[in-house]
């Protein structure tokens, strides 16, 4: 890894879930309909079937993602911070 390179935390979060992803079938991605802001489109073009838009429906979401941790998966819901704590 080159330290001396900047990357933007959202760039790198996008890279490190595709990383994940290849490491750990049970990790799934959702999204508040925000893929590219939040760079989560990346685990998306690798694993469609593991990535969920759940459109502009954060409180759905995080409520989709407690459901998929309680039946075993690794979810990581991905939003904007202000519309996470409404």
């Amino acid at each position: 890894m080159n330290l001396d390179k900047k990357v933007a935390t959202r760039a790198s979060y996008g890279e490190t879930l595709a990383k994940l992803g290849e490491e750990n079938e049970k990790i799934v991605v959702l999204d508040a309909d925000l893929a590219e802001a939040t760079k989560t489109s990346v685990f998306a073009k690798k694993f469609p079937n593991r990535f969920f838009d759940m459109g502009i429906a954060e409180q759905d979401m995080m409520s989709t993602a407690a459901g998929l941790a309680a039946s075993g998966q690794l979810p990581y819901a991905s939003t904007f911070a202000m519309f996470a704590c409404r």
